[in-house]
């Protein structure tokens, strides 16, 4: 008889458990689809508002951490480049975009939005810096972009408004873009750039969400880039006609309007493809990357 009772005991206490497990897994949930609902209405600081209440009450779940991440980022680009704040402003919160996802790697390995938004921030960042001024950490993005990849994080929000598979792609065209494709690089740092590859990697993110504004505006500087590079005018005219066909895909992100304006810049003025940045123009002349190395 007290074997039967210690057994029921156990079953009762087993089953509170996993109710308490359930309800408390609800009100996560609950809180991560606020999140969203708030992100999707680009509301960032009443986003941030219910996550930063769910990192206290869930330190150990890696979405919060990510989708914070993610907040900062945004609230950042759908500022126009004239209007940005200082430098120094700009690189705390790129290095706090980094640093979530840091933290989000180190709770869950196998979460695929960790490593893509450590990546993000450390991407922002050099660019704010200057791509020739952080070659050293270029690898280190390079391989935790291609890592996200690996793990296939699954989500994806309302419309493709956020696709970190999709937009892993986009960020790696970009990145062997606005790299040059130096050998010396690959020798000292590990990587350089490569035209063919960032067309390849725009034309997966476009695949992908072809929607997205900003995957069709990377793709078009890539062929025309590379187009001017290799003197392929119909390569040059590929990417005129993407950008030309800009104006009529949907306003998905606020960034969005800033990519429709600076597509008929770049229509205007097709040689700022190569060096382009939603940010700021970058240098990617020989003479800065030694002036940049003589000064470290």
């Amino acid at each position: 008889m007290k074997k039967i009772l210690a057994w029921v005991s156990i079953a009762m206490v087993l089953s509170l458990a996993m109710a308490a497990f359930g309800e408390e897994q609800k009100s996560f949930e609950a809180m991560m689809a606020e999140a969203e609902r708030l992100w999707y209405q680009d509301d960032y600081p009443a986003s941030n508002r219910v996550l930063d209440q769910a990192i206290r009450l869930y330190p150990k779940q890696t979405e919060p951490y990510w989708r914070k991440a993610r907040n900062l980022f945004d609230q950042v680009e759908i500022i126009p480049r004239d209007q940005k704040p200082p430098k120094e402003e700009l690189l705390k919160t790129y290095r706090e975009v980094e640093a979530l996802g840091r933290k989000c790697m180190d709770l869950d390995p196998k979460d695929g939005n960790c490593p893509f938004w450590k990546a993000v921030g450390m991407g922002r960042r050099a660019s704010t810096q200057g791509i020739l001024n952080t070659l050293s950490e270029l690898k280190e993005f390079e391989t935790l972009i291609y890592h996200s990849l690996e793990l296939k994080p699954a989500y994806r929000a309302q419309g493709g408004k956020a696709s970190p598979v999709a937009d892993a792609y986009a960020i790696l065209g970009q990145f062997y873009r606005l790299l040059p494709d130096w050998r010396i690089l690959s020798l000292l740092f590990g990587t350089r750039g490569d035209l063919e590859k960032s067309v390849a990697m725009n034309r997966q993110a476009v695949e992908l969400e072809p929607q997205r504004i900003e995957h069709q505006k990377e793709l078009a500087l890539s062929l025309i880039c590379l187009g001017q590079k290799r003197d392929q005018p119909e390569k040059v005219e590929e990417g005129k006609k993407i950008l030309r066909g800009i104006a009529g895909l949907p306003v998905i992100k606020p960034s969005d309007k800033i990519d429709q304006e600076h597509a008929g810049m770049l229509l205007q003025d097709p040689s700022l493809a190569c060096g382009y940045s939603r940010d700021a123009q970058q240098e990617q002349s020989r003479e800065a990357f030694e002036k940049s190395s003589n000064q470290k």
